[in-house]
């Protein structure tokens, strides 16, 4: 029996080779869709979009790692030979970078929001 509501009679075969078959299958996964779905929206000319990009994520990742390194330094210079530390040309400038990478994040969640 078919699956949801409307009636699919009709069978469309296509041959592949192993990897065309894994890249597709693995393709399908990654949209959280069926193969058949994946296959028939693709045919009818839509681009499925993945659930998460794998790409953006590792790079929001190293931002955030950055950002981490970033903030323990500051804490470090503040925190270390109290009104002796670091030069307040430092902090800022640490501070600027802070606010960069910031930016940098939001950026690429808004527009990974944007492609889902």
């Amino acid at each position: 029996m078919a699956r949801g509501t409307r009636p699919r009679k009709n069978r469309i075969e296509v041959w592949c080779s192993n990897d065309e078959f894994s890249q597709i299958k693995t393709n399908a996964q990654n949209t959280k869709l069926s193969l058949s779905e994946f296959l028939r929206i693709l045919g009818k000319g839509y681009q499925p979009k993945g659930v998460f990009d794998i790409e953006a994520i590792r790079e929001l990742t190293r931002l955030h790692a950055d950002q981490g390194r970033l903030g323990g330094l500051l804490k470090l210079w503040l925190s270390e030979n109290k009104g002796v530390g670091a030069s307040v040309r430092s902090v800022r400038s640490v501070l600027q970078q802070i606010e960069d990478l910031q930016s940098i994040i939001a950026n690429l969640i808004l527009k990974e929001a944007r492609r889902l």
